[in-house]
């Protein structure tokens, strides 16, 4: 798994048109999630449950040092060359999800399978 880690003021981004035809449903619309740390998420061949896990609790612990409670899990192919099937993919980036509030975090995920636009 590869993670890039951005602290933004604000994020605003717009579902554009489907990567892949297993794409999530998403209501076509501008999404903005304000003060939270954007993890840009490219899920790899072998990554799994307790990969996602693991990544959930260190970001955590690093959301603790930067006085802040809210992440937005946004599916990046970019990051990586070695990327697991989508639906192992999606499955890895809910996992983060239902870790991320069982943490007790606010949590925000963008549609995975499309091509957004980015503010």
């Amino acid at each position: 798994m590869r993670i890039l880690q951005t602290h933004v003021d604000y994020i605003e981004y717009e579902p554009i048109r489907k990567e892949i035809d297993s794409a999530e449903s998403v209501e076509m619309r501008k999404y903005r999630v304000t003060d939270a740390l954007v993890l840009f998420t490219s899920v790899e061949k072998g990554d799994d449950g307790p990969t996602a896990v693991r990544a959930m609790g260190e970001i955590k612990e690093f959301l603790g040092k930067i006085k802040c409670n809210k992440v937005l899990i946004y599916p990046f192919a970019h990051l990586s060359r070695d990327l697991a099937k989508p639906r192992d993919a999606l499955e890895v980036l809910n996992a983060m999800e239902k870790r991320a509030k069982e943490l007790g975090l606010e949590v925000s995920r963008s549609p995975f399978g499309w091509n957004k636009a980015m503010e």
